[in-house]
């Protein structure tokens, strides 16, 4: 997406991602849950669905994702995915419709990153809509507490949303002051 007008560098938002973890609870990775078909056919909606897989490799539309094991802090072992530059990372990307790799092999940034400061607050507000499921536009009504969420947790994220809102709209204003004073000038 980059930038407001379009320009900058492309972001991890904008790009089709694959995690490890998504990976673990269809089952295509280590133990198989009890309930693996419910996130493989989530997987099939995103358009990620595993030719061949073993707890070493995932291949995936022709392409062999490797997998690593690493102990981890509290025992056990954790599954990661092991980028061709070497990194172990959770995630993979493909912007554009190119390989499966990390985003410092694609040179992805975050859109928080390439959006102007007096619009990341709206970004933010913009951010917590779409975790609700409801529309990034901010004169749409906020969304309703999805089912399963607790309300303690809604009521939270709409405090938050709520505070990021004011923000924007007071950076917004000195802003706009700002110009407006620049105008008066001339």
């Amino acid at each position: 997406m980059g930038r407001w007008g379009g320009y900058g560098r492309q972001t991890v938002e904008a790009s089709p991602c694959i995690e490890i973890s998504a990976l673990r609870r269809a089952g295509y990775i280590g133990k198989v849950p009890g309930n693996w078909w419910v996130h493989r056919e989530r997987l099939s909606r995103k358009g990620i669905q595993p030719n061949h897989w073993t707890d070493s490799f995932v291949s995936l539309a022709g392409e062999a994702l490797q997998v690593t094991w690493m102990p981890w802090h509290f025992g056990g072992c954790r599954a990661y995915f092991l980028c061709a530059c070497g990194r172990t990372v959770e995630k993979l990307y493909a912007p554009r419709g190119r390989r499966w790799r990390c985003r410092h092999c694609h040179d992805l940034s975050y859109e928080s990153r390439q959006t102007a400061p007096h619009y990341r607050q709206l970004v933010k507000a913009q951010k917590i809509r779409e975790r609700l499921a409801g529309s990034r536009n901010m004169l749409v009504e906020f969304p309703p507490k999805p089912k399963g969420m607790h309300w303690r947790r809604y009521y939270r994220l709409k405090a938050a949303h709520d505070r990021a809102d004011n923000c924007s709209l007071g950076v917004l204003a000195g802003y706009f002051r700002g110009l407006r004073a620049r105008i008066q000038r001339y």
